[in-house]
């Protein structure tokens, strides 16, 4: 029998389930100046009510005829999974209660109990439930910096990125992204998820190489009970829950055949079977997938399948390496230190000749580094690592002679050298000189080489050394 439900502008939604009609009355009459309250004294009928409607938390007495307590649990469970359960029991089912703990219930009263214990006990799941959303809520605020607007670079190969993400995440498409590891995918990614009509919905992001091949499939698409020893419940897969939103799936070409397999199966039906079930699982999801190796040579070796490769390939973008667009280096440079340093140009000139293997992530990290343990408040290159200073005086013209290449070593060295002791010592030529050995007068000849002037570090950290006087 359905009892009367009072209608209420409350947003909580609270299912009372108790076979005693008076007592379930009398709870709904108790809370439903608070939540907005449907009760039923028949399990069943809340079984279907429970298949049709939402729920936040549902209350339910543990012993009734027909469906008991743990049987309205797996109908939350599977109908209604982000609803919460309460059990109420008497002292004597104390161990059944805790068993449906066990099984995915929040909490259990025992009873008799006193209201205000209940209401007690309500008011906190609701309160974490709350805090939860507003979790949630923050985690999808935090996702708008991935729009495109937040990505940087100016160069015309990540203009072509640019105009992409505009043009894709409109549609619902598969999405292919290539590149070498580093060049940002998942952020691409991103933007394209917070830039669409998913955006308000989870974005779920799986690193296909770093899961092991035994547990990547239970992972992506989840098990029944009892699909293998220790199996002792359902596991919903990030397929499963992505449901509604995108899944990222990064290094898709370092998937085992059997997940190629079943991966395949997803993009064609939307469906997919959890480990164990001989049920088919509904979902929808976007696509998108990364690798940073060539799927078309894997393809040639058998180490990728070609219908998978069809079916990811939708749409798909290239992302430039750093190497491929040097004119973006020094508004990455600027953008990873903030205001924390400034850095000398010779530094910046060498980091931009430096060819970056790991590309913007490896950059993000040195530059962290820098920030962190640089003392002084400019950046100069004998504070870079030294692999980058072996490489990075390298010319961008390949046609130059010897001697031009070693003058252009040498100009680079002196510049960089004599300008971190200058600005060491506030531009006292001085000081300067003796600390690296030259006489006064050769380190003035090479400051007027090179147009370095003293006055200009004075201005730059005459605070660091306020006694200094530069005779220069």
């Amino acid at each position: 029998m359905r009892l009367r439900t009072k209608k209420t502008q409350l947003k909580r939604k609270l299912l009372i389930v108790d076979d005693d009609e008076v007592f379930c009355r009398l709870l709904q009459r108790n809370f439903e100046g608070e939540y907005a309250v449907t009760a039923f004294s028949d399990p069943g009928k809340a079984a279907a009510y429970i298949r049709g409607n939402s729920v936040d938390v549902v209350l339910t007495d543990l012993s009734m005829p027909g469906m008991d307590g743990i049987g309205v649990l797996k109908v939350v469970k599977s109908e209604s999974p982000g609803a919460d359960v309460i059990i109420m029991t008497a002292y004597a089912k104390v161990e059944s209660a805790v068993e449906a703990m066990k099984k995915g219930a929040y909490d259990y009263i025992v009873k008799p109990f006193a209201m205000d214990e209940l209401s007690m006990q309500l008011r906190n799941l609701f309160e974490k439930r709350r805090l939860t959303e507003e979790n949630i809520n923050l985690r999808q605020f935090i996702g708008t910096g991935y729009r495109p607007e937040n990505i940087i670079g100016e160069s015309e190969a990540m203009q072509n990125v640019y105009r992409f993400i505009e043009r894709v995440s409109q549609t619902d498409a598969t999405v292919l992204i290539t590149g070498e590891s580093g060049t940002g995918k998942e952020l691409v990614a991103k933007a394209i998820h917070f830039s669409g009509t998913r955006k308000g919905q989870r974005f779920v992001a799986v690193n296909c190489s770093a899961i092991p091949e035994t547990l990547l499939e239970s992972e992506l698409f989840g098990y029944a009970q009892g699909a293998f020893s220790g199996a002792s419940g359902h596991k919903q897969g990030l397929f499963e829950y992505a449901d509604g939103g995108t899944i990222f799936l990064d290094e898709i070409a370092d998937t085992p055949p059997a997940i190629q397999a079943k991966l395949l199966r997803v993009l064609q039906e939307r469906s997919f079977m959890p480990i164990g079930s001989t049920a088919e699982t509904k979902v929808d999801v976007r696509v998108i997938a990364a690798t940073n190796r060539d799927p078309e040579k894997l393809i040639r070796s058998n180490g990728f399948r070609e219908d998978l490769y069809y079916r990811i390939n939708v749409l798909s973008v290239r992302l430039p390496a750093l190497k491929e667009r040097k004119e973006d280096i020094p508004l990455l440079i600027k953008r990873f230190l903030g205001d924390r340093k400034k850095i000398n140009p010779t530094a910046l000139s060498v980091l931009s000749h430096y060819g970056w293997p790991g590309n913007v992530r490896e950059m993000k990290n040195l530059m962290e580094r820098l920030a962190t343990f640089t003392d002084a408040d400019t950046i100069m290159p004998d504070d870079l690592p030294p692999e980058i200073l072996r490489v990075s005086y390298v010319l961008d013209d390949e046609g130059s002679s010897y001697g031009e290449a070693k003058k252009k070593v040498l100009d680079e060295f002196n510049r960089s050298i004599v300008g971190r002791y200058l600005l060491k010592y506030g531009g006292n030529v001085t000081k300067a000189s003796e600390e690296l050995g030259l006489d006064r007068a050769n380190l003035q000849r090479l400051m007027r080489r090179y147009g370095i002037v003293s006055r200009d570090f004075k201005e730059m950290n005459g605070d660091r050394d306020p006694k200094a006087q530069s005779p220069g």
